[in-house]
């Protein structure tokens, strides 16, 4: 096994967002992220609405929605995140609503943070050579194995 050393740029809004859904729960699925991304944009859709957008059956938007509330829920889910609030309807009670937590609107204003930054996804060529290293970058030096 030979190790090379490889340069990695600062990440992009994108990339950054989505690590932090992993700091939260490293095996975070993306329909969860955006499940969570649908509900932070559309506070109080209840479960079938939040179905119809993520292209989940109104059970798999259920499973969804249980796992990223808190354990204090009626029928939670693992990993349980904390990341939305549920609330019975107050006209169908049936119906859950799905609102973000406090820890859901944490991670709403971070992800809002990075991309307010609008660090593109990929640098321009002449900042990619050795003669004009892009001052934003801060390199992340890591070693791969082969």
């Amino acid at each position: 096994m030979t190790a090379e050393v490889v340069r990695i740029r600062r990440r992009d809004a994108v990339l950054a967002a989505l690590e932090s859904f992993r700091r939260i729960h490293p095996a975070i699925s993306l329909t969860s992220v955006r499940a969570f991304l649908y509900v932070a944009e559309n506070p109080g859709i209840n479960v079938t609405e939040l179905a119809v957008a993520c292209g989940l059956t109104d059970a798999g938007a259920s499973r969804v929605s249980r796992a990223l509330a808190g354990p204090q829920i009626d029928r939670p889910l693992p990993p349980s995140l904390g990341l939305l609030a549920c609330e019975v309807s107050a006209v169908d009670p049936r119906e859950r609503l799905l609102w973000l937590s406090p820890r859901g609107q944490a991670l709403v204003e971070r992800i809002e943070q990075l991309i307010a930054a609008q660090t593109p996804i990929a640098l321009p060529a002449a900042a990619l050579s050795d003669d004009q290293p892009d001052p934003e970058s801060a390199p992340i030096l890591a070693t791969r194995s082969h």
